[in-house]
């Protein structure tokens, strides 16, 4: 139901005449956890405040208790039940934590000590390239003070923060150097390898990392250990792992992690790739290894995002194109297909950096409603230089959309509300990613109607509660203070309190007076102030906003948001994908595959030697339900000792 999993804050966010006593964390605290032993007590411990020595404070503890209960009586009075199908996906997850996965210990211990090492290192180089006025590299107030010094503008030292900058190319050296610094010295190996030792158990496995249900489309989250995050390995670990022969072998890099010794990797791997802490990031998932006489196998669904929400907007002709694609895999894959498409020139002369930097990242962040936001964090995430995309962009387009790209980055640079990226991207890197926005949403009509199909729905379910409006194979309907959109599988995700909120399209003034060409929604109260103070120009309305309740995992709360339609789309396609893996599960299950780890599209069971193939698991995975039998998935599966991506 998208609610709160703690029990003061769903009671609070369901407005239930019952809530919890806040008092009682203290009371536990006081006597559930064992207390110092008094002076003079010579006998075994634990030492316990005994309830008979404080009936009072015990007389309020059990009333802390009763409240307790009936604050949870009245709320089992508000939730929905879980269907029976939901049950036994319960049961399973229960199943999977109570099985764990297992930690190379050894290696994890070895790796820590080789970080530290190595981390040391980096914050004498930081020191030394800013003449000791950044002592280390995580003392990230004076780099950003030093950087600013050499004249470049800098606001924090966040990762994303850091990524854009990179992608300038008039950086000073010395400043390129100090932010490679700071990124190699914050990689996540450390904090993840940390968590791996933390929680892990006498027989080497991490338990219960899995919560059921995390999020509001259905998939599931982690605690502890965070699978569902850990960090890409580079391109130049793969290159080195799957050349022929390797370059890089996963077993003798572990042999050299418990040297505990940072220099053997530059030595042996050469001064890029045997960077320690980057090689340590780029093993993460090897640290997670099948018990002894066992392996890993292990499947995920190919490209099951851009599948899946081609399949709901029902974009045919790219439809069909994942059919052929699955029929003959030598045909051009669809981001050479959609690099084309953006470009205009055939499939089979799109090369492998126009692949990635064009098709790759359109389909993975244009697909909900993204614009050059979402391109610029594709880019960071894959490495993409954004300025070498602009000279092949800009020569296959035509000049109007050359034009309309170069009209829409001076009203952005000049805007007071969304600057869209024109304070941090030169003027050629936006508008490369602007023209392939354009590009892509021009060869995807289905989608531009889908997304607002899906809004439209949304809306007039809102407008009309106990009724129910569909579109794009999800129903949408309000009941029992809900916004409920329902899945092919039948399953619902949630919103609360659902509400429309009345919009406007709007010019608002630029700085220096002008106006922009085009207008842009804004919430009507606001545009109504701002059109009397004269640095706004109401054009007319605009459809409703929808907002709704949901629960803030940043700032733990249950707070209103935007449903605006792009959202919307990635909440059911993350639906759809979760049911489609939920199945995949239960076919592995069922056929003698004990699942011990799942990260979104993929799953992992740990079998003994010489059971079961990786064919046969695909197959299980790709058994798909009667509800979204006709989508054209493929998997690809893999069997080893370690884990990998």
């Amino acid at each position: 139901m998208g609610l709160p999993r703690k029990l003061e804050h769903v009671a609070a966010a369901l407005g239930l005449p019952e809530r919890k006593d806040e008092k009682g964390g203290a009371l536990i605290r006081f006597f559930s956890v064992p207390r110092k032993p008094t002076k003079g007590e010579t006998r075994p411990g634990p030492f316990w405040h005994e309830p008979e020595d404080y009936p009072g404070k015990f007389g309020e503890f059990a009333d802390y208790c009763a409240q307790d209960v009936r604050t949870e009586i009245e709320l089992t009075r508000r939730l929905f039940r879980l269907s029976d199908y939901e049950q036994e996906v319960w049961n399973l997850d229960y199943t999977i934590n109570q099985r764990g996965i297992r930690i190379d210990r050894r290696s994890a211990e070895a790796a820590l000590a080789l970080v530290d090492k190595a981390k040391a290192r980096l914050d004498a180089e930081m020191a030394a390239l800013t003449n000791g006025f950044v002592p280390k590299c995580s003392t990230v107030a004076k780099l950003v003070e030093w950087v600013a010094a050499q004249g470049v503008a800098m606001t924090n030292a966040r990762r994303d923060s850091i990524d854009t900058l990179l992608t300038c190319t008039d950086l000073p050296d010395a400043v390129k150097e100090a932010l490679l610094l700071r990124q190699e010295a914050g990689k996540v190996s450390t904090s993840k390898l940390a968590a791996f030792l933390r929680y892990i158990g006498a027989d080497d496995r991490v338990r219960n990392s899995y919560i059921y249900h995390g999020t509001g489309p259905g998939r599931w989250t982690n605690v502890g250990i965070n699978l569902f995050n850990l960090p890409r390995p580079r391109k130049a670990y793969e290159d080195a792992t799957e050349a022929d022969p390797p370059l890089l072998t996963p077993n003798a890099l572990f042999q050299v992690f418990r040297k505990r010794d940072p220099d053997l990797l530059p030595l042996l791997y050469g001064p890029k790739l045997g960077r320690p802490l980057h090689l340590v990031s780029d093993a993460i998932r090897g640290f997670l290894w099948a018990a002894p006489g066992h392996d890993f196998i292990a499947a995920d669904y190919s490209g099951i995002q851009g599948v899946v929400i081609t399949w709901l907007m029902g974009e045919d002709w790219k439809l069909q194109a994942f059919r052929d694609i699955n029929a003959d895999p030598s045909l051009p894959d669809m981001y050479k297909r959609t690099a084309g498409a953006i470009l205009n020139i055939p499939p089979v002369d799109v090369n492998k950096s126009i692949r990635q930097g064009v098709g790759k990242i359109s389909e993975l962040f244009l697909s909900f409603g993204g614009g050059v936001a979402a391109f610029v964090s594709g880019a960071a995430t894959y490495g993409t230089d954004l300025h070498s995309l602009y000279g092949p962009v800009w020569d296959a387009t035509a000049d109007d959309v050359r034009q309309k790209a170069a009209r829409r980055y001076e009203n952005c640079l000049k805007s007071k509300r969304d600057k869209v990226k024109t304070d941090v991207l030169s003027r050629e890197a936006w508008l490369a990613c602007e023209i392939i926005k354009i590009g892509w949403r021009n060869k995807h009509p289905a989608f531009k109607a889908g997304w607002k199909a899906l809004g439209d729905a949304m809306r007039d379910a809102c407008r009309n509660p106990g009724k129910s409006f569909t579109a794009c194979k999800i129903t949408y309907l309000v009941s029992h203070g809900f916004l409920l959109a329902r899945l092919p599988s039948g399953r619902c995700i949630a919103y609360g309190a659902p509400k429309l909120k009345q919009q406007v399209w709007a010019k608002i003034q630029h700085d220096d007076g002008s106006w922009p060409d085009q207008a842009e929604t804004l919430d009507r109260d606001v545009a109504e102030r701002m059109e009397r103070l004269g640095i706004v120009k109401i054009e007319g309305d605009t459809a409703p906003a929808v907002t709704a309740l949901g629960f803030d995992s940043t700032i733990k709360k249950y707070v209103r948001f935007s449903l605006y339609d792009g959202l919307a789309s990635e909440n059911v396609t993350m639906g759809v994908e979760r049911d489609i893996l939920v199945h995949g599960m239960f076919n592995a299950e069922a056929a003698g595959y004990p699942v011990c780890l799942h990260v979104y599209d993929e799953a992992v069971a740990e079998v003994p030697h010489g059971f079961g193939s990786i064919e046969e698991f695909e197959r299980l995975l790709l058994d798909l339900p009667e509800w979204g039998c006709d989508i054209p998935l493929t998997a690809h599966g893999w069997r080893s000792k370690r884990y990998h991506k």
